[in-house]
């Protein structure tokens, strides 16, 4: 693999802003970061008036059955800067395999099925099959069985009402501790988060789109040392879109405005789908994700790392999410400065994921 070398840019690592530095990459790795570096023989990515980024992370995405259709989305989101993609629901492991070691598309992580219960909102998706249908303990114990078999990265657990019992909720989480995997549990009521809470799960996906969160939920949150996924675009989408009466977009940016005032680690994440009712673009919506959650109160910084290094790091993926020397080259070349202005990181110029250039165009 060719050597490049990008220089002039400012370059966020992941967690701060450094200049005047040149970052080199060779055979899928980030080989050198210096004042001064070895260019020979490199090709030569002139930076000036850019920010060098590491390859965004998406934590919410939702992809295809199909392995064609999905490696287009995966084309899709890379194309976007966006990197790895964390699927989070009903998507076969046999089709992650036939993608694994394609190039040019983003690296996927995956959940496999989803947990739900007879009777729930989600129990009457079309593509739903029995393997999601989770109605007692007994059941939570072999679903997570069965999700470790696949090969799953992280447990998905629905909480809704009707849906799940809070016993269930418990076990899935309790289960998936077992087995050293995380619990992400989807919340998008107020009654669904503190279910979640309760059931001391890792992650919650969504907020509330009905009564925002307190400060006491909050403070719980932290206090436990839960991670937030908002997932505000597809709050915006499902609010504007009036499928479900008396939500409120409000709602979903009090919560993230009270989580991030308590403390609590904040995730990027978009829950990209396709579907034709209340569809968020794969790739893009995370540039109005992180547009949204600056609006509800992070920094440009805070956000950043947000994409980057945080859930790389709390979804132990340790190769990737820093601009650091040995860590896999997934990287992001925007215009402007997004430490200064947001929307710069949909100005992307070039990509790189395990230091091959993603084609744009």
């Amino acid at each position: 693999m060719a050597k490049t070398a990008i220089i002039n840019a400012l370059v966020f690592d992941g967690h701060t802003v450094h200049q005047h530095v040149k970052v080199t990459i060779e055979n899928g790795l980030i080989s050198s970061i210096a004042d001064s570096a070895d260019t020979n023989n490199a090709k030569i990515i002139d930076g000036t008036g850019q920010t060098l980024l590491p390859g965004l992370i998406d934590c919410h995405v939702h992809l295809d059955h199909d392995v064609e259709k999905t490696a287009r989305l995966l084309l899709q989101i890379a194309r976007a800067g966006v990197t790895t993609a964390l699927e989070m629901g009903h998507f076969p492991g046999a089709v992650r395999e036939s993608l694994r070691n394609r190039p040019g598309i983003a690296d996927v992580r995956f959940a496999g099925n989803f947990a739900t219960s007879t009777g729930s909102r989600h129990s009457q998706f079309p593509f739903i099959t029995q393997a999601s249908i989770v109605d007692d303990v007994g059941a939570a114990t072999r679903f997570v069985q069965d999700r470790v078999s696949e090969g799953v990265d992280y447990i998905k657990i629905v909480a809704d009402v009707p849906g799940p019992s809070q016993e269930i909720v418990n076990a899935l989480a309790i289960e998936a501790k077992k087995h050293g995997k995380l619990s992400v549990a989807h919340a998008a009521r107020n009654i669904a988060f503190a279910m979640a809470q309760e059931g001391k799960v890792d992650v919650v996906t969504h907020v509330p789109l009905d009564v925002p969160l307190d400060e006491n939920a909050a403070r719980l949150m932290k206090d436990e040392g839960r991670v937030s996924v908002p997932t505000l675009v597809m709050e915006e989408t499902m609010a504007n879109a009036k499928i479900i009466p008396h939500l409120k977009y409000s709602a979903a940016k009090d919560s993230v405005t009270q989580l991030h005032k308590a403390g609590v680690l904040i995730l990027a994440g978009t829950d990209a789908n396709q579907s034709p009712m209340a569809g968020v673009k794969h790739g893009e919506a995370l540039h109005r994700e992180l547009e949204l959650l600056v609006d509800a109160g992070l920094s440009n910084g805070e956000v950043l790392r947000a994409a980057t290094s945080l859930p790389a790091d709390w979804f132990r993926l340790g190769d990737r999410g820093v601009i650091a020397v040995g860590k896999r080259a997934d990287l992001v070349l925007v215009e402007g400065n997004p430490v200064d202005d947001i929307t710069a990181t949909k100005r992307v110029k070039k990509v790189w994921i395990a230091g091959e250039e993603v084609m744009l165009e």
